[in-house]
């Protein structure tokens, strides 16, 4: 996968709020820029305790050219990944999975991030994600280093939505490559300064254990499923009845066919409207509890 020289790219530059320019010149700033201007050079590495809020500002504006960016990043112009599956060289688990959640088709680069998308999908409280969203260029030592975010999403926290940018890796090995813990820690810090959770997950953690891949095997075969008006109807009167429930009443609520009604509440899992234990296998007896449509403001798009 790489970046598709045929999309223009436009670049944003985040710095902190109402910041002075001395104050700025030891703290962590997020950027982006179009060029490798005098004005444009990355700030060094914040001092222990002077690290501040950081915010997103468009390369070529006026509060650009007030700021000193210490990342810049990178997104493309019509919203799409930052990079796409190109050429027929790849050795690797390479491709792309439609979601029904987001409307849209997100490329992946390793079994780690096709199985996020897969979790995020079915997962209630991930309301929005995007995948490869955004690359960041950062200052590591006194190198320039490069950091393309894997899984970008939105998760409803309680009563507060959280930003989680993500990294993927089969495994702990990296933590033995001193290069790569610094790059890690550099990007950690401007995402962290933005406000936004910065997290590293493991082949392990999304893949779980059997049951886990059974779920999601299932219900992701049944995300296209096309949910009708009457369907809706019936998931509106179950969950005025009783949001607590389970998977059997609502399969047989939605349908008097047994795979027809599976196939349609497996849909509607797939929109964020259930909620479950992904890791215990979903049967008929299955407690879920059913979820109105959520309300959000998308804050994963810049």
């Amino acid at each position: 996968m790489t970046a598709d020289p045929a999309c223009p790219v436009r670049s944003r530059r985040s710095d902190r709020h109402g910041s002075t320019r001395k104050a700025d010149a030891s703290a962590f700033e997020a950027d982006a820029s179009t060029s490798a201007s005098g004005r444009d050079r990355l700030a060094p590495l914040p001092v222990a305790g002077t690290e501040r809020r950081l915010r997103l500002v468009v390369a070529g504006t006026d509060a650009a050219a007030a700021s000193i960016p210490s990342a810049r990043i990178y997104v493309a112009d019509d919203g799409g990944p930052i990079r796409t599956v190109v050429g027929a060289d790849h050795s690797h688990f390479i491709g792309e999975e439609a979601s029904m959640k987001t409307g849209l088709s997100h490329p992946y680069e390793g079994a780690v991030e096709y199985l996020l998308i897969r979790e995020s999908e079915v997962r209630h409280d991930v309301l929005a994600f995007r995948t490869q969203a955004m690359r960041m260029r950062v200052m590591v030592g006194n190198s320039t280093r490069e950091w393309i975010c894997d899984h970008l999403r939105q998760v409803r926290v309680g009563q507060a939505d959280v930003i989680e940018a993500i990294e993927c890796k089969p495994d702990m090995s990296y933590l033995g490559d001193v290069g790569e813990r610094a790059r890690m820690t550099a990007v950690r810090k401007v995402v962290e300064g933005l406000g936004w959770r910065f997290r590293v997950i493991y082949e392990a953690e999304v893949l779980g254990g059997g049951e886990r891949q059974v779920n999601l095997g299932t219900i992701m075969a049944h995300k296209t499923k096309q949910v009708r008006d009457e369907h809706r109807a019936a998931f509106g009167l179950l969950v005025r009845e009783t949001p607590h429930s389970t998977f059997g009443r609502l399969r047989t609520a939605l349908s008097d066919v047994r795979q027809e009604g599976t196939a349609l509440a497996h849909a509607f899992i797939c929109e964020g409207r259930v909620r479950f234990d992904l890791d215990r296998r979903l049967h008929d007896g299955s407690p879920i509890e059913l979820l109105p449509r959520p309300s959000f403001t998308p804050r994963i798009w810049f």
